[in-house]
């Protein structure tokens, strides 16, 4: 005889990876690059780095 558990599992609300604007939303952005790049780049800060160094860049 299986029991069936009630009140468990659904969407949970408020769960999930926040916006870091309020209504704009990331859009995700593929490069290619080799390991060694790769590396530095979490050592230097991943993705949050390179929106910071975007924003600083002159037009």
């Amino acid at each position: 005889m299986e029991k069936k558990l009630v009140g468990r599992g659904g969407a949970g609300r408020g769960q999930g990876r926040k916006p870091l604007a309020e209504g704009e939303p990331l859009i995700p952005v593929t490069i290619k690059m080799l390991q060694k790049q790769k590396d530095k780049l979490a050592r230097l800060g991943g993705a949050p780095w390179v929106r910071k160094k975007i924003d600083q860049a002159k037009e």
